[in-house]
């Protein structure tokens, strides 16, 4: 019996030891997980502490997140173009429970409807650790998919591209991809430069153009296009002095805050990559040969009394004097007949030599990608001087024919326009193109196209102001065909006269005639009341103060009486 009692006391301290020795076990496992809990805290807290100095420290050293810009501005400091912060919606697929991923992709349907379920679904059930549900998403609509409570489904920051004044200047801008890379325009020509960081933290690309000028040209022409069921149109406001472009538009337009939206229509830039036969507006260019190289003066005489028979063309005009023409009335009346004669008296060694001159058998340069090649004769016969004297047989861009024209009325030396400000500040006119004399001449004669009652530029006539300018209107070709009932209609203009420091350039393509042109659509009915309206809304703009002296003096030599 005792040996039993002893047994069982000996049983009962060994069981309590055990208990005691799985109590301090227990004990010692609770310790050591909660030591564990407070150094993964501590770890963790260190960690938010050291990525919020490492985000105090990065932004002390104005580092930029990827996919930062530099601002573009125009020429008085306006922000054309800047980089935003957008929140993109991401997921990892991997680390969301297989069941729960129907049940989300349904909610982010419902919030998202341009987002398809399957879409979604598929996106969610792939084995990727990072997808993008939605790119740019509003923070309403990522507050309620916060509120679904799936953590692996969250927001990622990126630098997006925003454009304050939607489509004005669109096609000089340009635009970004989703990745924020320049693939248009300014955006794409200077993208290494403007995605620089030295030069983004410190700088600003500083455009030619005035985004005001820009608006008014484009509210005009835009008119225009409507007015006349127009397919389309360009411009551009130079400045003479400088050749900096204070603007330069291309309709239709596009809102590069929205690429998606934009057909091949609004992408295509008809300033710069459009080539047009743009007509009359040639003549001040074959004038400005024919005086320079002294094969005739103002009061030579051409007979323009019926239309001239060249092989198998037969070349009119469009309102015909049927008489003998001086010079000076060739131009103030745009005859065809005359300046093919005139073509023809050049002859293809200087015709050739001046047209390289003035740049315009060879591609234009400017700071943008879209740039075309002008298309000319690969023999230049007698006709292709002769119909090339008024502006057909010749494509070129807008831009192209700017440049040129600039080379005769500035005093006769060229110079490449530009959409920088200040970047021909300090560059020499070193490439004569005519003389200062042969410019002046050409100038009172375009004055005289907009002065004289009879000229076809006069409804671009502006009291006190001295526009000069000349019209154009050609049949349009299309694919090495010509369309009769289709045209280009143009004007250029520039003010004052005597001393030019503005020209505007106004492009509509195939504008439809109506009542109140009393059916006509022409460069004169058309284009050079749109030249009008804008010089008119720009001037005070411009500070361009009227001096009926100079006028006078500057005309005091011009003399149009018929004699025949």
């Amino acid at each position: 019996m005792l040996d039993k009692k002893n047994n069982l006391e000996l049983f009962g301290d060994f069981k309590e030891r055990t208990i005691n020795a799985k109590l301090r076990f227990s004990a010692i496992l609770f310790f050591l997980f909660f030591g564990y809990f407070l150094i993964t805290l501590k770890i963790i807290s260190l960690s938010a502490s050291y990525n919020k100095e490492l985000f105090k420290n990065v932004f002390k050293q104005n580092k930029l997140m990827p996919g930062f810009r530099a601002d573009i501005i125009d020429r008085n400091g306006v922000l054309l173009a800047t980089s935003i912060i957008q929140d993109d919606l991401v997921a990892n697929p991997r680390a969301i429970r297989k069941n729960e991923k129907k049940i989300i992709s349904k909610e982010i349907s419902k919030i998202l409807p341009e987002l398809d379920f399957e879409h979604i679904l598929k996106k969610l059930e792939s084995r990727k650790s990072f997808v993008y549900l939605k790119r740019s998403i509003s923070p309403k609509k990522s507050n309620e998919i916060m509120k679904i409570g799936e953590p692996n489904i969250f927001l990622v920051q990126r630098y997006v591209r925003h454009y304050p004044h939607k489509k004005h200047a669109s096609h000089i801008l340009g635009a970004v991809n989703i990745d924020n890379q320049g693939i248009k325009g300014i955006e794409s020509k200077f993208d290494k430069t403007l995605r620089d960081e030295d030069f983004a933290k410190n700088n600003k690309l500083q455009l030619s153009i005035d985004i005001n000028l820009q608006k008014i040209m484009d509210y005009h022409l835009n008119q225009t296009i409507n007015k006349h069921s127009a397919e389309g149109g360009a411009g551009i406001i130079l400045d003479v002095k400088s050749s900096e472009i204070l603007a330069m538009n291309s309709l239709p337009q596009f809102n590069p805050n929205q690429i998606h939206k934009m057909n091949k229509k609004m992408e295509f830039n008809n300033a710069t990559l459009g080539v047009y036969e743009l007509g009359s507006l040639f003549k001040p260019l074959t004038a400005a040969i024919a005086l320079d190289i002294d094969i005739l003066t103002e009061d030579t005489v051409f007979d323009a009394r019926k239309p001239l028979i060249e092989g198998k063309f037969t070349i009119h005009d469009y309102k015909p004097k049927k008489r003998k023409l001086k010079f000076s009335e060739c131009i103030l009346y745009s005859s065809n007949i005359c300046l093919a004669q005139v073509g023809n008296k050049i002859g293809e060694k200087n015709m050739k030599e001046y047209f390289e001159k003035m740049k315009l058998t060879s591609k234009p340069e400017i700071e943008l990608p879209e740039i075309a090649e002008p298309i000319l004769p690969n023999i230049w016969r007698k006709t292709n001087l002769m119909t090339m004297s008024y502006g057909h047989g010749i494509a070129i861009s807008p831009l192209q024919y700017v440049n040129a024209i600039n080379s005769v009325i500035n005093g006769g030396k060229f110079r490449y326009s530009t959409l920088i400000k200040n970047k021909n500040y300090n560059e020499n006119l070193s490439l004569k193109v005519i003389s200062e004399d042969t410019s002046k001449r050409v100038r009172k004669l375009l004055r005289e196209v907009v002065r004289n009652k009879e000229g076809s530029g006069d409804n671009a006539e502006i009291e006190g102001y001295s526009i000069a300018g000349k019209t154009g209107t050609a049949i349009k070709n299309r694919k090495n065909r010509y369309i009769k009932d289709e045209t280009i209609t143009s004007f250029v203009g520039f003010f004052p006269s005597y001393d030019p420091k503005f020209l505007v350039f106004i492009m509509v393509d195939n504008p439809k005639p109506i009542k109140e042109t009393f059916y006509y659509a022409t460069g004169g009915t058309v284009a050079a009341p749109t030249v009008k309206k804008i010089i008119n809304e720009i001037i005070p703009k411009l500070r361009v103060v009227p001096e009926a002296d100079k006028e006078n003096e500057f005309l005091q030599h011009v003399n149009l009486t018929k004699q025949f």
